[in-house]
């Protein structure tokens, strides 16, 4: 959570840097963000999660295309009973409690459809790190792995404008990572709900 932290507090600098250099507006959109764990990712922990949340910035070349980058954060936990421990000599079974942190920083493309209209569905495609954090918890012991995969994320939703400068946004993102010899790969299914800040020169 630190990390989540300290990045958006980065991108949130860079982006008010940058902010009037490029295109004709911007977004801020920040999310409320459900998860539901697939694949590998639901192997591990398979609970549905709703504490996760993003922000995404938006550089607007004109109201339908624009570039932008999200920071994200998503906690899922787990509990596996009758499960077996090995850590070196030693392997215990019992009840796993498990927890995975997950924080992807994705660069996206998006577009939009209906620029001119109230309604504005959108897709957007990105790519970028995920890092992964996974614990383990077995009564005294403990196992925790972390590490950094490159992820994919497709996206398909819609914002609401309801004034000039807010709106809000309902989408749908499937997050798929790479995976190494640390974590296995991880896939996600994000559920986003969102307050929209537009800001355009004209």
């Amino acid at each position: 959570m630190k990390s989540f932290k300290y990045l958006l507090i980065f991108s949130m600098v860079t982006f008010l840097g940058l902010n009037g250099s490029f295109g004709q507006g911007n977004l801020i959109i920040i999310n409320y963000a459900p998860t539901l764990p697939l694949g590998n990712t639901a192997d591990f922990a398979s609970n549905f999660s709703g504490r996760g949340a993003n922000v995404e910035f938006y550089w607007m070349q004109n109201r339908q295309l624009g570039f932008g980058l999200e920071v994200g954060s998503s906690s899922l936990k787990g509990k596996l009973p009758d499960r077996t421990f090995s850590s070196g000599t030693v392997t215990i079974n019992g009840t796993q409690f498990r927890g995975q942190a997950t924080t992807p920083i994705i660069g996206s493309a998006m577009y939009v459809f209906n620029d001119k209209g109230k309604f504005k569905p959108f897709v957007s495609f990105g790519a970028g790190i995920m890092v992964v954090a996974q614990r383990i918890d077995l009564g005294i012991f403990v196992q925790k792995l972390s590490t950094r995969h490159f992820a994919i994320k497709p996206e398909l939703g819609a914002i609401y404008q309801l004034s000039d400068y807010v709106g809000i946004k309902l989408s749908g993102k499937y997050y798929q990572s790479v995976g190494n010899s640390t974590i296995d790969s991880q896939s996600l299914l994000g559920f986003n709900l969102g307050f929209v800040m537009i800001n355009f020169n004209n």
